[in-house]
C-alpha cells in the first residue's frame, strides 16, 4: 500500500513537470512514465487516462480556490441581506478575502498557471470563463441590491453588460497579479491599489457619476 502511494505521487510529480513544460496537449504519457520509473501499464493502474492524471495535478488546488471564493460569496450574501447602503457589507472583510484568495493562488502558483495557460485540450480549458460565469451570477445579485431593484428582472441590458465586464475585470486582476508578480508579498502590495480601483468603479457605476 505504501509503495502504491509513493508510485502514484511520483507519477503525479512527473506529470506536473511534463504538463508545465509542454502543456496538456503535447505532454507525453510515455515520458511521464519513463521519468517516474514505471511502465505505461502501471500508470493505467492508478489513472484511467491523461485527463485523470492532469486532474491529479490541478484538481486539489482548483477545489481549494472554489471553496475559498464560495466562502467569500456566502459572506457577501449575508452582508447584502443586512445592508441598505450603496456598498453592502464590510470593505475590510472584502479586502481580507482578496488577500486570502491571493494566498491560495500563490501557494499553488504552478498549478494555477497550468490551468490558465496550458490546459487546452482538457476539460479545464475554459476554466477562466467558468469562473467569470460564476462571479457574474453573484455580482448580478449584488448589483441588483445596490441599485435598489426589486428583482433581477428589473435589470436593463446595460446593467447586465457592465456587470459582465466587471466580472471579467476582477478575474483579470487576479490573473495579472499571479502572472506578473514574483511573490505573494509583491502581489498583496499591488492589490491595495487594485482593490481601491474595484470599489471606486462599483460606487461610480451605481451612482452613475457623470464623466466631467
Amino acid at each position: 500500500m505504501r509503495d502504491d502511494k509513493q508510485t502514484k505521487k511520483k507519477l503525479t510529480d512527473c506529470a506536473k513537470k511534463e504538463f508545465i513544460e509542454k502543456g496538456y496537449m503535447k505532454a507525453s504519457l510515455r515520458n511521464i512514465c519513463k521519468n517516474a520509473g514505471v511502465t505505461t501499464g502501471a500508470m493505467y493502474f492508478f489513472f484511467k487516462d491523461k485527463e485523470e492524471l492532469f486532474e491529479s495535478v490541478v484538481g486539489g488546488p482548483l477545489l481549494l480556490l472554489e471553496q475559498t471564493i464560495g466562502s467569500h460569496f456566502s459572506s457577501e450574501q449575508d452582508q447584502m441581506a443586512e445592508s441598505s447602503g450603496i456598498l453592502p457589507g464590510n470593505l475590510e472583510d472584502d479586502y481580507a478575502s482578496a488577500m486570502e484568495i491571493l494566498s491560495v493562488l500563490f501557494r499553488y502558483k504552478e498549478e494555477y498557471l497550468l490551468l490558465i495557460g496550458k490546459a487546452q485540450g482538457s476539460r479545464y480549458e475554459d476554466i477562466v470563463d467558468r469562473f467569470v460565469a460564476s462571479i457574474y451570477q453573484h455580482y448580478l445579485e449584488m448589483y441588483c441590491k445596490m441599485k435598489g431593484y426589486s428583482s433581477l428582472r428589473n435589470m436593463t441590458a446595460e446593467d447586465k453588460f457592465v456587470v459582465h465586464w466587471m466580472s471579467h475585470d476582477q478575474i483579470d486582476i487576479f490573473i495579472h497579479l499571479l502572472t506578473h508578480c514574483k511573490s505573494e508579498k509583491e502581489a498583496k502590495k499591488q492589490m491595495k491599489n487594485m482593490f481601491n480601483y474595484m470599489v471606486g468603479g462599483w460606487i461610480s457605476t451605481i451612482r452613475k457619476q457623470p464623466i466631467p
